[in-house]
């Protein structure tokens, strides 16, 4: 079964039994909250955007609900975090599809700014830098080294600075197209593009000189991109 990518859109997989239960009896949301319901899991990649240094678990679990109406007693379907308050995630909806999207806008929503806070507590509180800049050093025998959002404490022989990884390419290691390139094995490896997530192979020159970076995708096809046209790297 291929795992849902929510951050395409898709929905998250439902499953009739609490999920990660290795040691105990498989309990189902009846079990858990006297409705009938169903479990899904969300991955600590959702949302997608996220600075590399703010990390979530791996999966957290939830359920779907349906559950009578109060006011008017017709069912509808309602999200409730399955470990700690059981509280509400989004607005409860009659369709179940409606009640997992609100779910998971608002969990991306409290995600992005809980890492707006990890941001805010670096600067105000713990003194460093906002985010790990993105840096361009080179090598003594000439490789030019892209430091993604780096966090190394010192790069020697510093070339440049910049903000984002596309002005890096476009501006920098393309001026000398026969310089070999690389990333910095602290790198993040997976890349954002807009067709998805993929994961960085490797990186070289096209014919022409041109920065470029070897891609795969979750289906396992590989494709050769411009370095320049990489959106983010997460």
């Amino acid at each position: 079964m291929t795992t849902p990518d929510l951050n395409a859109g898709e929905l998250p997989t439902l499953t009739t039994t609490r999920p990660g239960l290795r040691s105990t009896p498989a309990q189902t949301v009846r079990d858990l909250f006297g409705h009938d319901g169903q479990f899904f899991a969300v991955p600590s990649t959702f949302p997608s955007g996220l600075p590399d240094h703010i990390t979530f678990a791996d999966l957290v679990y939830y359920a779907i609900l349906r559950v009578p109406n109060p006011d008017t007693g017709a069912d509808e379907f309602t999200v409730r975090d399955v470990d700690g308050r059981h509280r509400t995630l989004g607005a409860p909806a009659p369709d179940l599809d409606a009640a997992l999207r609100s779910a998971l806008a608002e969990l991306a929503a409290n995600r992005r700014a809980h890492a707006q806070q990890v941001e805010h507590n670096r600067v105000h509180t713990r003194g460093l830098q906002p985010v790990p800049p993105v840096r361009i050093g080179y090598t003594p025998t000439g490789t030019c080294i892209v430091h993604v959002r780096c966090a190394c404490p010192q790069v020697e022989q510093l070339a440049a600075h910049f903000e984002h990884v596309f002005l890096a390419a476009a501006d920098w290691l393309d001026e000398i197209p026969t310089t070999p390139w690389a990333l910095c094995p602290t790198s993040p490896s997976r890349v954002m593009t807009a067709t998805g997530p993929r994961r960085l192979l490797q990186t070289l020159r096209s014919p022409d000189g041109a920065a470029d970076v070897e891609i795969q995708g979750a289906d396992g096809r590989i494709e050769v991109i411009s370095f320049a046209s990489v959106d983010d790297l997460a």
